[in-house]
């Protein structure tokens, strides 16, 4: 358990380091996929992996490896009572959400009803309007709902806001957050998983936008930025349910809209690669066959005397008088 949050803890703290890196050479989907990629391998147990090394041990009929000795039932308990409660907590906030959002009302009118029937091809949704919500949001995983704050929006406003949403619903990023979630709260008691957490909820909605642009074309992008500020700007502080359209730091969304490019076939080669050497790091693992050796002495707890004479009858008297000569 130890080496596999070292290594998690590791992974995350080197994508954490390489984000703008990757935002300035790659797409903004790749930080997504590879926070992804650490998520599931959280969530699977330590033995599953890939073998890529075999290496045999030798060691003497007591334990070797520190790394692989099981918790203590004190440190399993812990572990296990702090999942059950951040998935008590999340569960919570669940429900309290849910309850609020029973104050909705449906929108309808010409704009939105047309954007409806031209994306009616796509995933089955339905959008609302409440004077709850801050900003544009969607929720339900198996129903998904679109919600709107209790303001008024230009056609153009809704085309956007609502292709934004609607896409979340398409790429099925409320199933990653649950993913996610639960990755965290198993290993709740590491802090790079809350860090992941973090920047992977703002890298989804960069990757949102990026979708977003594509579909709408390069004459679409300063457009979507002004859509998108004039919604911070319009937000309501007083709203309760402050998620969702906004998500993430608004400076960097708007710098990566303007910024997006055509990723070249080195980049794309790139993502291949980087993604099959972060897969293997993550999924790959070290085969150690130990092999106990009766004729390794014990010599836990014998005095310097009864040491050196065990080594002696055991063959071992040439490292012994080595010993000594590295000890002068």
């Amino acid at each position: 358990m130890a080496a596999l949050q070292l290594k998690a803890a590791l992974l995350i703290l080197g994508i954490a380091a390489g984000r703008k890196l990757l935002f300035r050479f790659f797409s903004p989907r790749l930080p997504e996929w590879l926070w992804m990629l650490v998520g599931i391998r959280l969530l699977l147990p330590q033995g599953i992996g890939i073998p890529i090394l075999s290496v045999r041990h030798l060691c003497a009929p007591y334990p070797c490896d520190p790394f692989a000795a099981p918790l203590p039932g004190v440190a399993v308990w812990v572990r296990w009572s702090g999942a059950g409660a951040v998935l008590l907590i999340l569960l919570a906030n669940a429900l309290r959400f849910y309850g609020r959002m029973r104050q909705k009302e449906d929108l309808q009118n010409d704009a939105v009803s047309g954007w409806i029937q031209a994306h009616s091809r796509g995933p089955r949704f339905r959008v609302y309007t409440s004077a709850m919500a801050a900003s544009p949001m969607v929720y339900g995983l198996f129903s998904p709902k679109i919600v709107l704050p209790a303001q008024q929006y230009s056609e153009t406003q809704y085309e956007y806001i609502l292709l934004h949403e609607w896409m979340h619903i398409r790429r099925k990023d409320l199933w990653k957050k649950v993913l996610m979630l639960a990755a965290t709260a198993l290993h709740w008691y590491n802090p790079a998983c809350w860090l992941m957490l973090a920047l992977f909820n703002r890298d989804i909605e960069l990757a949102c936008d990026a979708d977003v642009l594509r579909a709408l074309g390069r004459e679409g992008h300063a457009g979507y930025a002004r859509v998108l500020l004039d919604c911070y700007c319009r937000m309501n502080s007083s709203a309760t349910l402050k998620t969702g359209f906004l998500s993430g730091t608004l400076q960097e969304r708007i710098g990566a809209i303007m910024n997006q490019k055509k990723i070249s076939m080195k980049a794309k080669c790139g993502v291949v690669f980087l993604f099959a050497a972060l897969f293997l790091a993550s999924f790959g693992k070290v085969s150690v066959q130990t092999e106990v050796s009766e004729s390794i002495p014990i010599l836990i707890g014998k005095t310097a005397p009864e040491t050196e004479e065990i080594l002696q009858e055991e063959g071992y008297a040439w490292k012994v008088e080595k010993a000594r000569y590295m000890i002068h």
